[in-house]
């Protein structure tokens, strides 16, 4: 089990670029902290292109060793998440690149969209649909049918709050592509989500519920 040292350290306010010189100093226990710090955004991310568990964390693996790996390369010159980030990508696409075939993934390449900037970008606290914890898992199987180039813009910059400049860098696209696939993305998942709803069961009085009501109210009848 990792301590619960470093799982301090990686909460606490130590900057990243203080611990990557540890580690290149010597410390190379140092980071389990990094690894702490962003194993939640890598695994958001990777769901971005991946879509089984085990896939996601063989992923994870593999960019946390190219990234020590390759740590003495990091230069400060875009945040170290950003650029772990784009080890991700690289490595989930190169994994699902070879399942292609055996999963028939749909990997969609990362280049250029021939892009429109003439929309309104949705507002997307319109509505008053107030969505419920029970609604979770629809939300994710949703997000997880919007075609990959699309997903993970959505996750980066809806989900893990990414700047629309980092997401460019991450991705390689340009900031205009980046504004586009999240639009698309958000239309996508409104429609799906609108099929979806119509047949998910909400606020269901379920069997166990129904009974135990059943006995409160021929209690007090006596």
């Amino acid at each position: 089990m990792l301590s619960n040292v470093v799982q301090l350290a990686a909460d606490s306010g130590l900057s990243d670029e203080k611990v990557i010189s540890g580690i290149l100093g010597g410390r190379k226990e140092d980071y389990e902290i990094l690894i702490r710090r962003y194993n939640n955004m890598l695994y958001k991310t990777a769901r971005g292109i991946l879509t089984e568990e085990e896939d996601i964390e063989d992923v994870m693996q593999e960019t946390y060793i190219r990234g020590f790996e390759k740590l003495h390369q990091f230069r400060n010159e875009a945040k170290f998440s950003t650029w772990l980030t784009r080890i991700l990508i690289n490595c989930a696409l190169q994994f699902a690149g070879k399942l292609k075939g055996r999963r028939h993934l749909d990997v969609d390449s990362l280049k250029e969209d021939d892009v429109s900037l003439s929309y309104e970008s949705p507002d997307p606290r319109d509505g008053n649909v107030d969505i419920a914890e029970n609604l979770g898992s629809a939300i994710e199987a949703a997000v997880s049918q919007i075609p990959p180039k699309y997903r993970i813009v959505f996750v980066l910059r809806e989900i893990e709050q990414v700047s629309v400049g980092e997401t460019a860098v991450i991705l390689n696209i340009s900031e205009e592509n980046v504004k586009v696939r999240l639009h698309r993305a958000k239309a996508m998942l409104r429609d799906i989500l609108k099929s979806s709803l119509n047949t998910l069961e909400i606020f269901e009085f379920h069997a166990n519920r129904c009974a135990l009501m059943a006995e409160r109210v021929m209690g007090i009848l006596g």
